[in-house]
């Protein structure tokens, strides 16, 4: 079963793990303080969009890396490296993540003509949104393997995990918040308490969690790749 202890503590002890959060963590930082201080508009979304490429490739990487049974869970400091991932990744995944919230959408709009009830409507909702969900997390999965933009695609592997993929996502997510909860809440109040919030020091450090929290779930969804897609997998080679 994934863990996140494994999942932390990999994450934590990675080569360089110290110096290589504080690093990824400063343009992420530089961004946030140019729109806190007012930048040029188009500046500022330039800035996102080479940062959003940037770490969802690092998630990406991490992801590969653990799947693949690497030495390492991080991804190296060639940044451009890094960069071409999330751009490939993104091409790659693109068209899933926007196939699957159109058809999401028309599912919705067509259970709301049916049912006129708020709370069920929601519950609907969830399931539907979580369904479509399943079918993008475990895209990326088979993609983050070998980072093969067809492997996104097997829809044969998509209908036999997605739904596993979907549960053991639905257990990642409190874990992942009681990570950060121990990460970000006395770390916060020592810096409360001595600089008062916000401050630099603050947000430097939120950055570094953010970084850290990438690790955290690309690790993490490595271990369910490997449960969810790898066993089954292997389980279909023997037979």
């Amino acid at each position: 079963m994934a863990s996140i202890k494994d999942a932390f503590e990999e994450s934590f002890h990675d080569n360089n793990a110290t110096l290589k959060y504080i690093i990824f963590a400063i343009p992420l930082y530089y961004c946030l303080d140019k729109y806190l201080n007012g930048t040029n508009p188009a500046l500022f979304w330039g800035l996102t969009f080479l940062l959003y490429l940037f770490y969802f490739g690092f998630l990406l990487e991490c992801t590969a890396n653990v799947r693949n049974s690497k030495e390492r869970v991080l991804p190296s400091f060639n940044i451009f490296k890094t960069i071409w991932a999330g751009l490939k990744g993104s091409v790659a995944l693109g068209p899933s993540i926007a196939i699957n919230s159109i058809l999401a959408a028309i599912v919705y709009k067509f259970a709301a003509n049916y049912v006129n009830d708020p709370t069920t409507l929601n519950v609907y909702k969830f399931l539907i949104s979580g369904l479509f969900s399943s079918f993008i997390l475990t895209g990326y999965l088979c993609y983050a393997k070998e980072f093969k933009i067809s492997d996104a695609y097997n829809l044969k592997v998509i209908y036999n995990t997605s739904v596993d993929v979907f549960i053991a996502v639905l257990f990642m997510i409190p874990q992942i918040w009681l990570a950060n909860a121990i990460l970000i809440v006395p770390v916060t109040y020592i810096i409360w308490i001595f600089f008062g919030i916000p401050h630099p020091i603050a947000t430097f450090y939120w950055c570094m969690v953010f970084v850290f929290n990438l690790a955290l779930c690309g690790h993490y969804l490595a271990q369910i790749g490997y449960e969810a897609i790898g066993t089954k997998e292997n389980k279909d080679k023997i037979l």
